[in-house]
């Protein structure tokens, strides 16, 4: 479809890619660089800390945590002289329900491969490890079925989601259900715990993203997600990166987070990571990585093509100050009307010719 504008596909992305080998980075190199050692120092230093980033809606929060999620960039995070393995890394979304906590635990059970974590715990010895990781008898209890040989993960898996019955509790060995934010909070600890070493994972990444919506839950609840990351945090002083992704406009300014984290958590953010409107140059140079990208263009880079860059000079001076995500789609909707009207090329007079289809939404 794109074939006349060398390009495979449309490359700009309303929303971010799910899938990794889809997933690039293109310009903003300071911010990449920052990303890339804040988690090669997690790997090579094991106290663990939170990061905020922050930025407008559509600043690509989002798009980050899932680029540093893929494990080919996680491969250049290590050492392949130290370490054989690489992090894992897990993106969830703020919870949107009641049970915050019970949701937050689901979501990042959901990105652990447990039977893939039984079988290298399989051949150690649980109770040298657990006796460093936890004294919670009923914890202990738990996890130390992640080291049995004869390990089922469905029915591991519908204890750990609470959807399992008193037959197949009791077939498990566990005397009860996980009742409790400290059951939960205690029960994860413990697992990241295990679970980071040289055999497994070097350290465990969690993004939480949109996590602006803890504006919208109640007081008691607020309380319960502080408490769930101070005791996570407490519980798991080594290897834990905890990424938190905060949309500004949701709120007057970054400060204004501070009403909804309590001292404690607080204190654990060793990093502000600001996703700030780009400018001229670096819209630009976003513009170049993108288009110019193996994954995008047909044949050899090839600038601007299939965009004069004049014309891009004179959008940008139009839409202003604005994000990421509404450059994209500024882009998107030329490209794909260019390729309606039958143009190879796109000038600034054909810009010109739709620009009030492309900024109708800005404000004059």
């Amino acid at each position: 479809m794109f074939e006349k504008f060398k390009l495979k596909t449309n490359p700009f992305r309303m929303v971010p890619a799910v899938h990794q080998e889809e997933l690039i980075w293109a310009g903003f190199p300071e911010i990449k660089e920052r990303f890339e050692k804040r988690i090669k120092r997690s790997i090579r230093i094991p106290n663990s800390t939170i990061v905020l980033n922050w930025g407008e809606y559509g600043s690509g929060k989002t798009h980050a945590a899932r680029y540093f999620s893929k494990q080919s960039v996680l491969q250049t995070c290590i050492d392949p002289e130290k370490r054989l393995t690489t992090p894992l890394s897990i993106v969830i979304n703020f919870p949107k329900g009641k049970n915050v906590v019970r949701e937050l635990f689901t979501q990042i059970i959901d990105k652990i491969d447990i039977a893939a974590v039984n079988s290298k715990l399989s051949s150690f010895d649980s109770e040298k490890i657990l006796d460093n990781v936890t004294d919670n008898m009923f914890v202990r209890q738990i996890i130390s079925y992640l080291f049995n040989e004869d390990f089922e993960k469905d029915l591991y898996l519908k204890y750990l989601y609470d959807e399992s019955s008193a037959q197949e509790r009791n077939k498990l060995g566990f005397l009860r259900k996980i009742e409790t934010d400290n059951d939960i909070v205690e029960l994860l600890s413990a697992l990241l715990t295990v679970i980071t070493n040289d055999t497994i994972y070097p350290c465990v990444i969690i993004w939480i993203d949109e996590f602006e919506d803890i504006a919208y839950q109640s007081s008691s609840n607020i309380n319960n997600i502080n408490n769930f990351i101070k005791v996570l945090f407490d519980k798991t002083p080594n290897n834990l990166l905890l990424f938190i992704n905060f949309t500004l406009s949701a709120m007057a300014n970054v400060d204004d987070l501070s009403v909804y984290l309590q001292d404690a958590v607080k204190s654990r953010i060793k990093e502000r990571i600001e996703l700030a409107i780009p400018d001229k140059e670096e819209l630009k140079r976003y513009l170049l990585d993108l288009l110019n990208n193996p994954i995008n263009r047909e044949g050899e880079p090839d600038g601007y093509v299939p965009f004069d860059e004049d014309m891009i000079d004179r959008l940008i001076d139009d839409i202003g100050n604005t994000s990421l995500r509404r450059f994209n789609e500024a882009l998107s909707y030329l490209l794909e009307s260019a390729d309606l009207d039958g143009k190879s090329t796109i000038s600034k007079e054909y810009y010109l010719s739709i620009k009030d289809e492309i900024i109708g939404w800005k404000d004059e």
